[in-house]
């Protein structure tokens, strides 16, 4: 089948919308369009067409994400990929991905990142899932915290024009030194607070508590509240969308806040951490009980800048062979020469240490190395010194994670 893969324009948005949320299954609401089209890029806003008939979409929004060491890179924002089930199977997917990284390239972007839908759809167009995470539950009743250091703040609830002051600043500060952190635009902050009934599933407005020490805000919880009743006792659920704090002390109070709300009996939190530190804060950590996914799909196009932007954890030297079988942009011969202060990047005609797919590559990019694990299983070819060398260059002691959704 012939695609025209295209820009949409302002007045093709409606359609465009239409289509992409029918094929997850939900109605378009005219109370949610606002803060939608606030978002969208119309340079980046994509449509494929089978003659006049819109088949699918796609789009990126523009961040930049941190890496490790501090510093953050370019990054594509890839969202709103859908294909309509009337054209399945007929190459939509592929023609849009294929213009998609290449508009990618030529802004000189090094990296594209997206949350899949589906687990299955992306390994084949380079990329490779760079970010764990998790989302948890724990009964009210195991909630029990071991006793640190006496808290010397408060927690103080936020009215919703109160939280649109304080919680950004957080956000930013909180994830500056993680790898994966993408800050969000102004225009991600509308759809944050965005709270219509629709989006409830039964439960309350979104709520917002604050810990702060000496009136200076250290951390926020945003959460939500779900009745229920069984037998003439309550069992309400508190669903925690996002809390952040900027240090261990914030951390630990919010969540004790959170395990406290009256009438509670379990807790469930959402895009929560592998290594969640609250297991290490819960007298009972087993009884939090987690549901681990790929969150963060990560997909390199231009190594020697992507690699040069982050940090290493010792000092070496590595020739890296790169295989990229859609579009080529990642092929090539590279020595990374790095370590704690900086890095550099370039192309050579030396002998690999290690062969490896820009998915693997991608994979391992955000400190979450897996060199020796992938060579182990035979995704990576190379010597098991290399391997070694690579885990411990690449990995971080600070893991990846990412709340930002697009």
């Amino acid at each position: 089948m012939s695609v025209d893969v295209r820009l949409i324009t302002p007045e093709e948005l409606d359609a465009w919308r239409t289509l992409m949320i029918g094929v997850f299954g939900y109605e378009p609401k005219d109370e949610d369009r606002g803060v939608f089209e606030a978002r969208i890029e119309y340079d980046r806003a994509t449509a494929a067409f089978d003659g006049a008939a819109m088949a699918g979409t796609t789009a990126a929004f523009s961040y930049r994400m941190t890496v490790p060491g501090g510093d953050d890179v370019a990054t594509a924002g890839v969202t709103c990929v859908t294909v309509t089930s009337t054209h399945r199977r007929r190459g939509v997917l592929t023609a849009m991905m294929r213009e998609q990284l290449r508009d990618v390239a030529e802004r000189g972007e090094p990296v594209a990142a997206l949350w899949a839908s589906e687990s299955l759809i992306y390994g084949r167009f380079g990329y490779g899932v760079a970010i764990l995470g998790a989302d948890a539950e724990i009964d009210r009743s195991h909630t029990a915290m071991r006793v640190g250091i006496p808290a010397s703040g408060r927690t103080r609830a936020l009215t919703i024009d109160e939280a649109r002051e304080v919680i950004p600043p957080i956000h930013l500060a909180a994830g500056r030194n993680i790898p994966g952190w993408m800050p969000m635009r102004d225009s991600d902050w509308g759809e944050y607070f965005h709270d219509p009934e629709h989006w409830r599933d039964g439960a309350s407005s979104l709520r917002f508590v604050t810990y702060e020490r000496d009136g200076e805000p250290g951390g926020y919880v945003r959460y939500r509240v779900q009745p229920k009743w069984e037998d003439a006792h309550p069992r309400y659920t508190l669903i925690i969308g996002d809390l952040q704090a900027l240090d261990g002390e914030a951390y630990a109070e919010l969540f004790r806040f959170a395990f406290g709300v009256d009438l509670v009996t379990k807790i469930k939190m959402w895009t929560r951490r592998v290594r969640e530190p609250l297991t290490s804060l819960l007298v009972e950590p087993r009884r939090l009980r987690r549901s681990l996914s790929d969150q963060i799909w990560l997909r390199i196009l231009d190594v020697p800048a992507a690699l040069e932007a982050r940090r290493y954890s010792v000092d070496g030297s590595l020739v890296l062979e790169v295989h990229d079988d859609f579009g080529g942009y990642a092929e090539g011969r590279y020595r990374l020469t790095g370590g704690p202060d900086g890095a550099e990047c370039t192309r050579t005609t030396d002998e690999p240490d290690l062969t490896l797919s820009v998915a693997d590559l991608s994979a391992c990019y955000l400190g979450d190395a897996r060199f020796v694990s992938r060579g182990w299983s035979g995704l990576i070819d190379g010597d098991g010194e290399s391997l070694i060398l690579a885990n411990r260059m690449f990995g971080w002691h600070v893991d990846p994670w990412c709340t930002t959704h697009f």
